[in-house]
């Protein structure tokens, strides 16, 4: 059976979309062929953190951010969801702390765990909190000067 050569420039052409979609995922961070899970956070300010940066646990990457966007109704409070792997269970009680992860002031989020032996489920709000960067600390120590 011959296949004509409109049936094949075809097939090419939604292997093509399917691969240009894929990758431009992949480049957003969102990997379509890992397990994750889904969880928020509210901040009062984020400090510079952006969407796909990384989130954290003892220094490993277990995730990232996904999306960032304020709460309705003018409160100024910013609602941040990222996504984990879905093998790493995050106890209740645990902090998502915004923290610098190099010297160029890059920003990522930090787990800091619980020893509790309930679990937050995928799509519940965890508590959140954000470090104070180096300028903040160099002004803390000159400002009783």
């Amino acid at each position: 059976m011959k296949v004509s050569k409109y049936t094949r420039l075809g097939i090419l052409i939604v292997i093509s979309a399917a691969i240009l979609i894929w990758g431009l995922s992949y480049l957003k961070g969102n990997d379509i062929f890992s397990q994750s899970s889904e969880y928020h956070v509210i901040y009062e300010s984020i400090d510079g953190l952006t969407e796909s940066n990384e989130v954290t646990l003892s220094g490993y990457k277990i995730g990232s951010v996904k999306d960032i966007h304020f709460i309705p109704g003018n409160s100024g409070q910013l609602v941040v969801t990222f996504m984990v792997n879905s093998d790493i269970k995050i106890p209740k009680s645990s902090v998502a702390q915004i923290v610098t992860s190099d010297l160029m002031g890059t920003r990522a989020i930090k787990m800091n765990l619980s020893t509790e032996n309930e679990y937050y489920q995928p799509g519940d709000t965890i508590t959140g909190a954000v470090e104070s960067d180096l300028k903040e600390q160099v002004s803390m120590q000159v400002l009783p000067i």
